[in-house]
């Protein structure tokens, strides 16, 4: 029960890694907003996790932002956690790519944290302290055609993430996850398309590239993200933990 009577504000919640952080965030004492730009998705999953709340927020606009934050602290009485996940993907070559494309990505993948830091750090800081935790990917480490977009927005989450840690330091904590390949519902399109239409078949292409030889399954980059969260990890702040199977070693 590490986080009994605890609260974490999670985006990207209702589905694949933010998902299975919640519901085992809650599963150990803790309560949980689930933050996802679809309301109807939030509230469906919310209502499958005792001690959840469901809200719709688009993380690139900071009225949004701000509104979700504050129902959390209304809802639950204050916060303590963050788990910046929400998140797409939109593959495409540079010289085709448009701006409008880009901005979304950038505002979306940084912009997002950027705006979800910025209104709840000071009800972190009203309880103590906290811990915060931004979801990153290999693609900010790793060459890959046509995600030049998507690499480039993790690799300024890694710098937001080692910059915002010194400010916050000491009495909160901030860390990054850079998943491997995971199945979730982001990755699931891609495995049909690597197997033909059948995702199994193109999990079993995808997980080629790591040491391990297959997809991770959300709950194992779970574990990592709520450890980075936990007090088992009270003297881990400003880096980044790799969870990919090998693959960036390989």
């Amino acid at each position: 029960m590490r986080f009994s009577g605890k609260v974490l504000l999670a985006t990207g919640g209702a589905s694949g890694i933010a998902r299975a952080v919640a519901t085992r965030f809650t599963a150990e004492g803790g309560q949980v907003a689930v933050v996802d730009l679809d309301p109807d998705r939030a509230a469906a999953v919310a209502e499958q996790i005792p001690g959840a709340i469901g809200i719709g927020a688009d993380v690139s606009d900071e009225d949004a932002v701000r509104a979700a934050v504050e129902r959390t602290v209304s809802s639950f009485g204050g916060l303590d956690f963050v788990l910046n996940a929400g998140g797409h993907t939109d593959f495409g070559l540079v010289t085709e790519y448009s701006l409008e494309r880009w901005n979304r990505m950038m505002a979306v993948h940084v912009g997002g944290p950027f705006l979800v830091c910025k209104y709840a750090i000071p009800h972190l800081r009203a309880r103590g302290g906290g811990s915060i935790v931004n979801i990153a990917s290999v693609a900010a480490l790793l060459a890959q055609r046509t995600n030049v977009a998507y690499g480039a927005a993790k690799a300024a989450v890694l710098g937001f993430t080692t910059q915002l840690s010194l400010e916050v330091a000491p009495e909160i904590r901030v860390n990054a996850v850079s998943p491997g390949r995971t199945e979730t519902g982001m990755t699931i399109p891609i495995m049909r398309t690597r197997g033909d239409g059948d995702a199994v078949a193109g999990a079993v292409v995808f997980g080629q590239a790591n040491m391990q030889k297959r997809v991770a399954k959300a709950d194992e980059l779970a574990a990592a993200i709520l450890f980075l969260l936990s007090d088992d990890a009270s003297f881990v702040t400003g880096t980044n933990l790799v969870v990919d199977g090998g693959e960036v070693a390989h």
